[in-house]
């Protein structure tokens, strides 16, 4: 994922964060990696969670407590990385041939025109 796409996702038009949000990329994209073997560049569900990983990270900077409210990882990707996990590599290839081809239009089910 490129700096550029996260700034954009983040919202964040000037400069002077770039650093912590390269590191932050690279540490979601580890964290992503150690919790479930494995991250594929380009799949929409591994570039969503590394985003929201990132931007929960980059609003809740500091050391947090046990128990502390909503600073954990948000439920939301902590369910995505739960589906991945138990998604097979080939599962997510034919995933993805299947939204590159549109699937075809059943004309069986229009109305059929009467005269």
């Amino acid at each position: 994922m490129e700096l550029e796409a996260i700034k954009n996702y983040l919202k964040v038009e000037h400069e002077e964060d770039d650093r912590q949000l390269l590191n932050q990329i690279a540490a979601a994209k580890s964290y992503i990696i150690n919790g479930i073997g494995r991250y594929t560049e380009g799949n929409p569900q591994f570039e969503l969670v590394l985003q929201m990983l990132v931007q929960h990270w980059y609003e809740n900077k500091g050391i947090y407590e046990s128990g502390g409210t909503g600073l954990s990882i948000p439920f939301t990707a902590e369910n995505i990385l739960t589906q991945l996990r138990y998604t097979c590599i080939e599962e997510q290839e034919n995933e993805k041939k299947d939204q590159q081809t549109p699937a075809p239009f059943d004309l069986s089910k229009e109305n059929p025109v009467t005269g």
